[in-house]
């Protein structure tokens, strides 16, 4: 069943693709996620850029998260089909990672940018993962990475991971721009975003704050499940006292566990947070498995521990584009018990972390998104703007 209904939706996406192909080019900006219902990370910081800086500039979100049932087939029928009217008719179209709009060829005239849902490399994508059971698929939905025009990296020493996963040459990749998410991190925005988020969670004011952040497991986003298997009892039983637990679920889960009424003293949960970035602002440290949340976390230069009781299938599900266990900038761990008493502990290698974001960053400084605007986009408007003169 989910063979036939990914060819039907190729050949509506086609279909339409190619009639609008018929249309003129119009001069806006396109905004596309399918990891949620609404824009976040590097796509609200490219829309909000926009939108201060010219407001002129037309632009169109389209933002749709993965559903099971029936319903959640229509949407992302819908989601594809509005999808291919867009990128057949607008000048620049930009995605955050596998947007459903596949099996066609970018118009010329129009601009694809892959700006991504997060930084670095560190998980297996796409052709990278043949022979795991996550890269089932990742073939199936791949030709449009054959459109991208420009891709995001955050160094560009993580752009051969990428060329091999989307089989792209690696001049298509930019790190010299940044990464628009992290412009969180610095200056006013960065004082901003930390009031926003401490105004959300007052229970963080005066306690040590563990931000924790597993991903999701399971071999699709449609089928994700929930990846939280720390113990929080046992981590309320030796740090409740002064430490409060921010637990943020992956996105992608929609099935969670309820949590234990034991525990609402002692963990929020921020799950449905849409900018785990601010969520960072108010957190001393991260606990995470897999996440790559891991990149963006060491711009702060704070500490990080990693819980991976299920490490070896994890690889072998997925795998990593470098060795966990000596390249995460943390300890690795596999009991709930021995990340309480590292917690409780607090002794931590900041170097270690310093030197992991230095190395994952060619340019992190609070103006990526500014470059973004001004090296993509409004070059991309003005020749459009000029071919109709």
């Amino acid at each position: 069943m989910r063979r036939f209904l990914l060819v039907a939706r190729v050949f509506v996406v086609r279909l339409v693709h190619g009639v609008a192909r018929g249309l003129p080019i119009q001069e806006r900006v396109v905004l596309a996620t399918s990891h949620s219902d609404v824009l976040t990370g590097n796509l609200a910081w490219i829309r909000d850029e926009l939108a201060r800086r010219t407001p002129h500039v037309r632009i169109v979100t389209i933002a749709s998260r993965p559903r099971t049932g029936p319903r959640g087939i229509a949407r992302a029928a819908a989601t594809a089909i509005r999808g291919s009217y867009y990128l057949a008719t607008s000048r620049v179209f930009v995605v955050d990672d596998n947007f459903p709009i596949f099996a066609v060829r970018r118009r010329p005239g129009t601009t694809l940018v892959q700006a991504w849902h997060a930084a670095g490399a560190f998980k297996k994508v796409r052709y990278s993962l043949v022979g795991k059971s996550f890269g089932a698929a990742a073939t199936s939905l791949e030709p449009i990475a054959a459109n991208y025009d420009i891709c995001l990296v955050s160094s560009l020493s993580f752009a051969p991971y990428y060329s091999e996963a989307f089989r792209l040459p690696l001049d298509r990749f930019v790190s010299t721009i940044g990464i628009p998410r992290t412009d969180v991190f610095f200056g006013a925005h960065r004082a901003a975003a930390l009031s926003r988020a401490k105004s959300r969670y007052p229970a963080v004011d005066g306690r040590t704050v563990v931000l924790y952040a597993p991903t999701f497991r399971g071999d699709t986003f449609i089928d994700a499940r929930d990846g939280a298997l720390l113990d929080l009892r046992v981590l309320k039983e030796k740090l409740g006292r002064d430490h409060v637990v921010m637990l943020r679920l992956h996105p992608v889960v929609q099935e969670r566990a309820a949590l234990d009424a034991s525990l609402r003293d002692f963990v929020i949960d921020a799950s449905g947070d849409p900018d785990v970035n601010e969520l960072m602002l108010v957190s001393d440290v991260l606990v995470t498995d897999y996440s790559s949340v891991i990149f963006e976390f060491a711009l702060l230069e704070r500490p990080m521990v990693f819980f991976a009781p299920d490490l070896e299938a994890y690889e072998r599900e997925r795998g990593f584009y470098f060795d966990y266990r000596s390249g995460v900038p943390g300890p690795v761990l596999e009991t709930s018990e021995a990340v309480a008493e590292v917690l409780r502990a607090g002794r931590f290698d900041l170097d270690r972390v310093r030197a992991f974001a230095k190395s994952s960053f060619d340019v992190a400084d609070g103006r990526s998104s500014g470059r973004f605007v001004d090296q993509i986009v409004m070059p991309m408007l003005a020749a459009g703007g000029a071919a109709r003169q």
